[in-house]
């Protein structure tokens, strides 16, 4: 599959480290070789974002806590099978992980320290001069004091337990009045001491999700990867060690997450995609498409309009594969790689057909099945 080139990736504001640098991109895929020759795993943290219970985007019954759960169990099934790799996802849809509730009880008071210690020494370098206070920022909810100091616990602990990679997934939401899709990769200040590691490992995902999902309508989101010195997730103050990404899939009403029909198939990719990101970060990249829709076992179907489902989903993949989807003169920003079946991809459907000589019926039938299995798919 033919990856597109993530445009847009220069940040306003990025400078050198002002914090002693704590991880670097080397030492991380220096970890992973060593891995492979039996010295200890790249340990990798899945934090699905918001709570069991509380927070997060809803829409239509959907909750993101529960979906971006759903996709962490997907990223982690990639990982794991890995043998480079020892994973951890912090939460479920009921609990946190037993040892983050163990320290959550334990260390709170502790944290409550780290959290002051942290803000008086990074309030001091701004007043000196030595840091920059950042206002050039995407404007986001405010967490709840106990929900902030568990963040900020998440960061002290997976610091202390010498965790490599820390992924954030989420799902956006809209606070404003126009509606906004897209996707966004959220990365550290690169004056925190994470920061160029940060760095590093959002643009390696962000080039995978950017093949087949727009980046985020939404401004500043839209440079696709946005740095952040304000996200406790991404280790604001200066509290986190090690190289963390917070990653905004989709915003929560698009149609690759409201229709239920191609959702398995959207997160599937998406967690996919964030797995080939992260063997990029470590230098180790996967061969092959960076999909698992396809091959697809087509189904002779009128394809109705409107309709959400997994086949629909592998044919706007293997159309956008070919470079028919979408048509020229369309971004996929207006004709999303989502499963839901449109305009879109009836015509470039038509166009696929036309170019196999077959009549452009903007459906599969017997022939158009056999021209897609012949193609690949």
């Amino acid at each position: 599959m033919r990856l597109a080139v993530l445009l847009l990736l220069i940040l306003p504001n990025v400078a050198f480290a002002a914090f002693s640098t704590t991880v670097t991109k080397e030492d991380v895929q220096t970890k992973y070789l060593w891995a492979g020759q039996g010295g200890d795993k790249v340990h990798i943290l899945i934090m699905p974002g918001h709570e069991p219970f509380y927070g997060g985007a809803e829409h239509a019954g959907l909750r993101e806590r529960d979906i971006v759960v759903d996709i962490s169990n997907k990223l982690a099934t990639h990982l794991r099978a890995n043998p480079n790799y020892e994973v951890t996802i912090a939460r479920d849809q009921l609990n946190w992980s037993a040892e983050l509730q163990e320290y959550f009880e334990e260390e709170w008071e502790e944290i409550k320290d780290f959290v002051e210690d942290s803000k008086r020494v990074m309030k001091r370098m701004i007043r000196k001069g030595d840091i920059e206070d950042r206002d050039f920022e995407v404007e986001h909810n405010s967490a709840a004091t106990d929900v902030a100091l568990r963040l900020y616990g998440i960061n002290k602990w997976a610091s202390e337990e010498g965790y490599d990679i820390v992924i954030h997934p989420h799902l956006n939401d809209n606070m404003g009045a126009e509606f906004q899709s897209g996707f966004a990769v959220y990365v550290p200040d690169a004056q925190f001491g994470n920061g160029q590691a940060g760095h590093a490992l959002g643009e390696a995902i962000a080039f995978e999700l950017n093949d087949m999902n727009a980046s985020s309508t939404l401004p500043i989101e839209n440079y696709a990867i946005v740095e952040d010195q304000d996200l406790i997730a991404l280790g604001a103050y200066n509290t986190a060690d090690f190289p963390v990404v917070l990653v905004e899939y989709a915003y929560i009403y698009e149609s690759k997450i409201a229709n239920a029909g191609a959702r398995d198939a959207v997160l599937s990719d998406m967690a996919y995609q964030t797995y080939r990101g992260i063997q990029n970060f470590v230098g180790a990249p996967v061969a092959g498409d960076n999909t698992l829709a396809l091959p697809y076992a087509w189904t002779q179907a009128p394809l109705l309009e409107g309709e959400s489902s997994p086949q629909v989903y592998a044919l706007q993949v293997a159309l956008h594969s070919l470079g028919l989807y979408p048509l020229g003169g369309q971004l996929l920003i207006g004709c999303p790689v989502s499963g839901y079946m449109g305009p879109c991809t009836r015509s470039a459907l038509k166009v696929f057909q036309a170019s196999k000589g077959l009549e452009q019926t903007g459906t599969i039938g017997p022939r158009t099945k056999a021209a897609l299995v012949g193609a690949g798919f």
